[in-house]
């Protein structure tokens, strides 16, 4: 076993090359410093420091399904506190998050996601109805105009015309901030409203304005019988039998809007730039769901799953140290970030054979490993939603095929982009579309 003193080794270069490489090559330079450095290295990155990469998979395993007493999420999330606010399930550690997670979870149990699945399938054709036929498109944003009108409806459970407006209009923009303000908080003051914070201070507010009005809604109007999220939410009461607050229910309404909606149309997308490239996988997923938007068929998961494996929409999954540690037999101080890669984990060759093929029947037939396969996270701080993602995947994927034939705009696959946190498809996931 390896022992040392001291942080693993790791590149020379300034932080502010490295912080450049990781942003304009995340996985091409992670995989580098992998092969040169071993499974566990350190990079410089502005504005973090000193970050402990992961790639040995047991070691991963470790951390993540341990109780988070050391290795804590929460404190590895507080950069986007500013948008999601201080109640957000994804800031919170130890016991007050198993605590609040366990009162948040009953309207994301799988009874209460599968009642959103019809409204699922009406926005989705509602939606390709307006796609452009015969011409290159990109994916990417009518992805996420269909997330977002699910999470407008069976999240929000909203219906009044003028604030379903306003969010299609508000959420983008709030989502894609200028990423300088998440790198210098000192951006984040508003000095007016052609600054980037007064920018987005306005807009953090406009959206703000929309939900707590929903919220006040509900409260004077109370309606038995709904199942959107929100409600949910609100006949939640703590473990002293209160009601959730104002301020709660916007945070894990905002975190649900920050996280879900551009993470889902993410894979939504990668999916597709996977399938246009595999049409024999295109063409068992059409004979296995029947040309059904209902979609019913285990292949929809196998083909999900296989892309989230290989195209995982974060590099890693992060945690800071609350005390000084051994990761991989290395002393690493407290506050140092660790930073575990979904991609080395998925495409190890000890996990999965011929890991870069694209074989979605490696899900079906026993042979993908599920303790290394981490796409929403694991142990304790598994992503809430991911019931409510997969059930959206499953609907949108074969609504979409029911309706259309897609095709790649180009042979050549698409490489991936950091685009704020999440990976995407360089070209959006450019696609060519026809009507069945």
């Amino acid at each position: 076993m390896r022992t040392a003193t001291g942080l693993p080794p790791g590149p020379a270069l300034p932080a502010m090359a490295q912080t450049i490489l990781s942003v304009t090559k995340p996985l091409a330079y992670a995989e580098t410093c992998r092969r040169k450095y071993g499974d566990i290295f350190t990079m410089r990155v502005f504005p973090v420091g000193k970050v402990v990469c992961v790639s040995d998979v047991g070691v991963i395993r470790d951390i993540v399904t341990s109780d988070g007493t050391v290795f804590r999420a929460g404190e590895a999330n507080s950069v986007i506190e500013f948008v999601v606010g201080r109640h957000s399930l994804l800031l919170l550690d130890g016991g007050e998050h198993i605590r609040r997670r366990r009162v948040l979870l009953p309207p994301f149990r799988g009874a209460s996601v599968r009642r959103h699945e019809q409204s699922i399938g009406e926005i989705v054709a509602d939606c390709v109805r307006r796609w452009p036929g015969g011409r290159p498109i990109p994916l990417l944003p009518r992805m996420q105009e269909i997330t977002l009108e699910i999470m407008m409806r069976s999240v929000f459970g909203i219906s009044d015309l003028d604030r379903l407006a306003g969010l299609r209009a508000l959420v983008p923009r709030l989502l894609h901030m200028n990423p300088a303000i998440m790198l210098f908080p000192s951006l984040r003051r508003d000095l007016g409203p052609r600054s980037p914070g007064g920018r987005f201070a306005r807009i953090k507010r406009g959206v703000d304005e929309i939900i707590h009005q929903e919220i006040a809604r509900r409260r004077h109007t109370p309606s038995s019988g709904r199942d959107d999220v929100l409600s949910g939410l609100m006949n939640i009461r703590d473990e002293d039998g209160a009601p959730l607050s104002d301020g709660e229910l916007r945070d894990h309404l905002v975190t649900l809007l920050a996280v879900g909606h551009e993470t889902t149309a993410t894979s939504l997308s990668w999916i597709f730039e996977r399938l246009v490239r595999h049409p024999r996988v295109l063409d068992r997923l059409r004979a296995e769901t029947g040309g059904a938007a209902s979609g019913g068929s285990g292949y929809v998961d196998a083909v999900i799953n296989e892309t989230l494996r290989l195209r995982p929409v974060v590099t890693d999954i992060a945690r800071v140290t609350s005390a000084d540690a051994r990761v991989g037999g290395y002393d690493v101080p407290r506050g140092t970030m660790v930073a575990l890669s979904l991609s080395a984990i998925h495409r190890s060759p000890d996990q999965f054979s011929a890991p870069e093929v694209f074989r979605p029947e490696r899900f079906t037939d026993g042979e993908a490993a599920h303790d290394v396969f981490l796409p929403f996270g694991g142990g304790p701080h598994r992503c809430l939603g991911a019931s409510f993602a997969m059930t959206v995947m499953r609907r949108v994927v074969p609504g979409i095929i029911a309706e259309l034939d897609v095709r790649a705009a180009r042979p050549e696959p698409e490489s991936a982009r950091l685009t704020g946190p999440v990976l995407t498809p360089a070209r959006g996931a450019e696609v060519v579309v026809s009507r069945r």
